[in-house]
């Protein structure tokens, strides 16, 4: 017994440090080996199914992430940070539905109110699922909480366009701008805007009057005019006739045709 938990402590410090310095496959082999084994006390394999689940976000491997998180939930399942967790490998995974990871950004929500990400995240994915109004209340919830984050101003503003209310955005860049006077990510913010709402302003259709149909204008023919057979008689009017260049005097040294 006492070798297996050398053996489970020495695993678990080496993933530690695998995962602290970026190395996330020789961490996920080491950890998915501790995490194998029976019998295990609760904080060991919490730590382990969290790290798994953390490396393979950020691996883009959705599914995997989801698997470990539900073990990490059985051993603490009121930790908010977890259903965060779980809430963003269903809203990022292209294979699964999305609408799904509104409970889990809520329930994070109500065990950690204090915490921007987790009202901003879900603020946007109300955005995409097009519920706008819920996610511009949810996204002024979180800047409430966050007054100077450039990401939570951007996802409101964002919000805020979209529902057509664009003056409502101009003044949340302005007080932003006003409260950060020297910090270029809010320059660059507002500079965007401005951007964006010239170019919708020129994007707009002109307002085209109801269309005319112009008549089609039929060629006059006339019946009155004789028929005379293999002529080709001329409806419009003669040519000019050039001018009339003088003729060359006569002079007796010269020759002339006769």
């Amino acid at each position: 017994m006492g070798k297996t938990l050398n053996l489970c402590d020495c695993l678990l410090t080496m993933g530690r440090e695998w995962h602290d310095l970026g190395r996330l496959t020789e961490a996920a082999g080491v950890l998915h080996r501790l995490a194998g084994f029976r019998d295990l006390s609760a904080p060991v394999a919490e730590e382990a199914h969290a790290r798994l689940a953390t490396i393979y976000l950020r691996q883009n491997d959705y599914r995997k992430a989801r698997r470990h998180l539900t073990s990490a939930l059985i051993y603490r399942p009121s930790h908010a940070h977890y259903y965060y967790q779980y809430a963003t490998a269903l809203h990022h995974d292209p294979q699964a539905d999305a609408a799904r990871a509104v409970r889990y950004y809520r329930q994070a929500q109500r065990l950690d109110p204090d915490e921007p990400r987790y009202w901003s995240d879900c603020g946007r994915l109300y955005l995409q699922l097009g519920r706008t109004e819920e996610g511009v209340s949810v996204l002024r919830k979180a800047l409430s909480l966050s007054r100077n984050d450039p990401v939570i101003i951007a996802k409101l503003v964002e919000g805020l366009c979209l529902a057509g209310r664009a003056h409502e955005a101009r003044d949340v860049l302005r007080a932003a701008r006003f409260r950060n006077p020297r910090d270029p990510r809010f320059r660059k913010l507002w500079n965007d805007f401005q951007f964006q709402q010239v170019v919708d302003a020129q994007a707009e259709p002109a307002m085209v009057p109801e269309p005319v149909i112009l008549p089609f204008v039929r060629r006059e023919v006339r019946t009155d005019l004789p028929k005379l057979p293999g002529r080709i008689l001329r409806l419009d009017r003669a040519s000019k006739q050039g001018p009339h260049l003088p003729r060359p005097a006569w002079l007796p040294d010269r020759k002339h045709a006769p």
